[in-house]
C-alpha cells in the first residue's frame, strides 16, 4: 500500500506541472488571440485553485507513505 500511495503521488505531482505548462501557455497565447477581461481571470483563478488543490493532494499522498 506505501508504494501505491508514493506512485500515485508522483502521478499527482506530475499532472500538476502538467496543468502549470498548460497555464503558462495559455496565459502567453490569450492576449494575443484578444481573450481579455472576465473570461481570462475566472480561467486563471480556477486554474491556480485547482492547481494548489492538487498539489497539496500529492504532497500529502506522498507523505502518508
Amino acid at each position: 500500500m506505501r508504494i501505491l500511495n508514493i506512485i500515485c503521488g508522483i502521478a499527482v505531482l506530475i499532472t500538476t506541472l502538467h496543468l502549470a505548462h498548460g497555464m503558462h501557455h495559455f496565459l502567453s497565447n490569450s492576449s494575443h488571440m484578444g481573450m481579455h477581461g472576465i473570461a481570462l481571470y475566472a480561467s486563471t483563478a480556477t486554474a491556480v485553485i485547482i492547481w494548489v488543490l492538487s498539489l497539496v493532494g500529492g504532497c500529502l499522498l506522498i507523505r502518508r507513505a
